[in-house]
């Protein structure tokens, strides 16, 4: 990462994935990037001692870290990451304002 601000036009969004080869919730994290056809530069923080410390100065301590146009993501939170790229949630909310199971009538 160079310092400078990623040229980006309409639902296009610049995201680095740090990653750990064998962590499941980094597979998770490309998995859901994937599904959504969002491109994506992956840096193994177990291989490359630069993305390592790239990571340490995010402040994170462990994988997956997804930054999305300079937003950081800690974890697989696929609700944020759909958020900061502009997707609706595959799994919309549900209206709590029915009955309920212990409402007598």
């Amino acid at each position: 990462m160079d310092g400078r601000a990623p040229a980006t036009t309409a639902g296009q969004h610049e995201v680095v994935l740090y990653a750990a080869g064998p962590c499941e919730f980094s597979e998770m994290v490309r998995l859901h990037l994937e599904s959504r056809g969002q491109p994506y530069t992956e840096r193994d923080v177990d291989l490359d001692p630069a993305a390592r410390a790239e990571l340490l100065k995010l402040g994170a301590g462990g994988t997956p870290v997804t930054v999305i146009d300079g937003e950081v993501v800690v974890g697989f939170d696929e609700e944020s990451i759909d958020e900061l790229l502009g997707f609706e949630p595959y799994n919309a909310p549900e209206a709590l304002d029915g009955p309920r199971l212990d409402d007598d009538g």
